[in-house]
């Protein structure tokens, strides 16, 4: 199911493909001005042949992952809010600066410069979907009434202390149930959203700080490594929020059965 998915990207790829486009419509206007249908058979057989063989070419496949990359790491950025549009953007002028300081450099060959361009990249889209991340579990912390269910776990353990019905008590419990486990969420949201906000800092700070390093104070592989564990340490963040995310999705499916007794 997933290879054909892959098969019908880079299928849509090549046929959209802006120069296939422009021919396939000039060949259709090269016929219809010499009324004649050779220009368009002649078209259509390039056509097949191109959609045979386009979507298989390895360079193809490529271009094609990094302009579909290039597309939602923009749409990404286009959903974060005016204070992580900022931050990205100062993130995205330390990363030109960097390769700029790194073009400059006589010390460093060709291979080193791309490398050192080849790791800054990730660590701009890491930053991105983290920053994105970061403001789903602000806004979700910020909507949560957690005070409220406090003072309603506080009215329920008064309740079920006094009351003697077992039926009653029965439902006291559950409701009890529920409003915990909702603020183990909140709670779950605001140490996930700390934590990731101080990856992000740490990443921002980290790349900015490459700045010297890139102007001649660090080697290739130095500058590399340090681009590595700044990344390294945003994606663990990234990771331990997935975790908790499919914890959290394990826990109300092992709890609905709960629920609906």
């Amino acid at each position: 199911m997933q290879a054909d998915a892959e098969e019908q990207k880079y299928l849509r790829a090549a046929l959209t493909n802006q120069y296939n486009v422009i021919l396939v419509l000039g060949a259709a206007a090269f016929s219809a001005a010499l009324a004649s249908w050779a220009p368009l058979l002649v078209a259509f057989m390039g056509e097949v042949l191109w959609l045979f063989a386009g979507p298989r070419w390895g360079s193809f496949r490529a271009r094609t992952d990094r302009q579909l990359a290039l597309v939602d790491g923009r749409q990404a950025v286009e959903a974060l809010g005016p204070e992580y549009a900022r931050h990205v953007a100062s993130l995205e002028r330390d990363v030109r600066e960097i390769d700029a300081l790194c073009a400059v450099r006589g010390d460093l060959s060709a291979e080193q410069r791309q490398e050192v361009s080849r790791r800054l990249r990730p660590a701009l889209q890491a930053f991105v979907h983290a920053s994105a991340t970061h403001q789903r579990l602000k806004r979700a912390a910020g909507q949560a009434p957690a005070g409220e269910l406090q003072a309603e776990v506080a009215a329920l353990n008064q309740s079920l202390s006094t009351e003697t019905d077992l039926g009653v008590r029965a439902s006291l419990r559950r409701a009890l149930s529920v409003a915990e486990r909702r603020i183990k969420q909140i709670e779950s949201h605001e140490a996930a959203s700390r934590s990731l906000e101080l990856a992000l800092s740490t990443l921002q700070k980290s790349i900015a700080m490459l700045k010297e390093g890139a102007a001649g104070l660090s080697t290739a592989p130095e500058l590399c490594a340090e681009i590595d564990a700044a990344v390294g340490q945003l994606a663990r963040a990234a990771a331990l929020e997935a975790d908790r995310d499919a914890e959290r999705d394990a826990s109300r499916v092992g709890a609905l059965p709960h629920a609906l007794s």
